[in-house]
């Protein structure tokens, strides 16, 4: 009897051990991320909606499950045609008349090449520091009116000082930037040197803006993976969280809470800069609204403040009046559609024959490990069902209810490197009001409004993202920026004229690691760059 006790005894310590094999987590239930070595489809970093395309179409392919579908293909297709065809009932404020005139080849837009050029793939969002929009021009600034794009010149329709009041309606604002340089060096002598822009406000058509009034220049990103990024469920965001810096890693990314227009419910926001929008379909909505003034279900009101009385003279003349908007949701829905399944470009520097990757590629993805990018820019992600349009399904009739799941979208390990959360990147901001030569200066058509930011501050706040907060971008389709489109340039406003001048303005919660970056050797540099550039 005594020995048995012994027996089982022994069992139960046996039993009680940690075992020396346990698998640890991450927050989408997959094995934690070696830092040495790649998962087996890293390189695939859309999963099935992955495309080995490296030309300036790189961002404007379909998954190839979408192009051997006929009907998907034929949304698609639809989609692709909305998104770049200018549409009946633009403005009357704007700033352009179709997608892609911001997001060109479905890439990047591009700054102005100087300060007298407009706006044409950038726009300016405005309001108060605690966020409340501008009585007069709203939240954000269009620099065109309809008679820019009703007659061969787009000139006619910018805007001119106080014109807008007088009955002419023209464009809002005219925005316009000036840098200046900054000199730097590396720790190994080597130097550096980086633009930082001061923006200026010049030709208000409406009057003066408010008291308090903070700018936030951004330029259009790139659109392709939407979808996956959408299709993250929430709690693997919630899991990422740490908004009081619990681990104590100096990271303290937070979600950003939005409201669902559709349903007036709070929920995650995932798209924009600031996370503003929680669905592709609210964002594709808002951009036709804001950037080219087209009324939709979502957002039915024109982009008319209650004071622009000549705005909405403008708009009681166009064709459709009343409770009609200019988009009917069938337009909505191909163009939701083609914006969440464009696909993801693979990685490059990886051999699919050897599967081997390139040494610098490896020597570089383990230094972004070791300066701790992944902290924000999360490599991997797991997506969940990826549930049909609630506005419907697209058939030749029109919609119908009950949207079918979007496969292809559907239980993708994806590789975006980021987590989709609020990080604060440092820094303040000054608005005053000064003539060309930069006296101080209180009215008047040389009167102009600037913007002085320390860091990447804009000054301005979204929701619960704060005046130097932002969301991490996605890294994914990063080399392939300027082949896409040369003059793209780099970070929410373009400043940026290479990937090394972005991590160099990183500070904040990024602080550690930009002090790392500027530490490196400048092997260390080169392969840290060829990894990125892989991505």
């Amino acid at each position: 009897m005594k020995y048995c006790c012994f027996i089982i005894l022994g069992l139960m310590l046996i039993g009680c051990q940690p075992k020396q094999d346990e698998v640890i987590l991450d927050h989408s239930g997959l094995p934690l991320l070696s830092a040495t070595k790649p998962d087996r489809n890293e390189h695939l970093s859309g999963g099935d909606t992955t495309v080995f395309i490296r030309n300036n179409d790189a961002f404007s392919q379909r998954p190839l499950a979408v192009a051997k579908n006929f009907a998907l293909d034929g949304a698609f297709t639809s989609g692709d045609h909305f998104f770049r065809t200018p549409m009946a009932g633009v403005g009357p404020l704007l700033n352009t008349n179709n997608c892609q005139g911001c997001h060109l080849n479905d890439g990047r837009g591009v700054l102005p090449s100087s300060p007298n050029e407009p706006f044409t793939s950038a726009l300016v969002k405005i309001g108060s520091k605690n966020g409340v929009p501008d009585p007069v021009y709203g939240d954000q600034i269009q620099t065109f009116s309809i008679t820019s794009f009703s007659s061969s010149d787009i000139t006619n329709g910018l805007p001119e000082h106080g014109s807008s009041l007088e009955g002419e309606l023209k464009g809002e604002a005219f925005p316009y930037i000036e840098y200046e340089e900054i000199a730097g060096q590396y720790s190994d002598g080597t130097p550096y040197s980086l633009r930082k822009p001061i923006y200026k406000f010049k030709d208000m058509s409406f009057g003066d803006f408010m008291q308090d009034i903070q700018f936030s220049v951004r330029v259009a990103p790139q659109v392709f993976g939407s979808g996956l990024l959408e299709a993250i469920p929430e709690a693997h965001l919630r899991a990422l969280a740490d908004p009081d810096d619990k681990d104590e890693n100096g990271i303290s990314g937070k979600l950003s809470l939005v409201t669902e227009e559709l349903t007036q419910k709070q929920t995650i926001g995932r798209f924009a800069y600031k996370a503003q929008s929680p669905t592709v379909l609210q964002q594709v909505a808002a951009a036709f609204n804001g950037d080219s003034g087209l009324t939709s279900s979502i957002f039915p009101k024109e982009p008319c403040t209650d004071q622009q009385e000549t705005c909405l003279d403008y708009s009681s003349k166009e064709p459709k009046q009343g409770d009609v908007p200019d988009l009917d949701n069938v337009i909505l829905a191909f163009v939701e559609f083609y914006n969440r399944v464009l696909a993801v470009p693979a990685r490059r520097g990886y051999d699919i024959k050897t599967e081997r990757w390139d040494d610098n590629i490896l020597a570089g993805r383990k230094v972004f490990m070791d300066i701790n990018c992944q902290n924000c820019h999360t490599p991997r992600h797991q997506t969940g069902v990826a549930k049909g349009s609630v506005l419907g399904e697209i058939a030749l009739s029109g919609l119908s209810e009950n949207a079918s799941d979007i496969h292809v979208l559907s239980n993708q390990t994806i590789y975006p490197f980021t987590d989709l959360l609020l990080h604060d990147m440092g820094g303040t901001c000054q608005v005053s009001k000064e003539t060309p030569n930069n006296q101080i200066c209180t009215s008047g058509e040389n009167c102009h409004y600037v913007q002085r930011c320390e860091g990447l501050a804009d000054g301005l706040v979204q929701g619960n993202a704060l005046q130097s907060e932002w969301k991490t971008p996605a890294l994914w389709g990063l080399g392939l920026v300027q082949t896409v489109n040369p003059k793209a340039t780099f970070l929410h406003d373009g400043r940026a004229r290479t990937i090394e001048e972005a991590i160099l303005w990183h500070g904040g919660e990024a602080t550690s690691s930009q002090r790392e970056f500027i530490a490196l050797n400048a092997k260390q540099r080169q392969d840290l760059i060829a990894f990125l550039t892989s991505l």
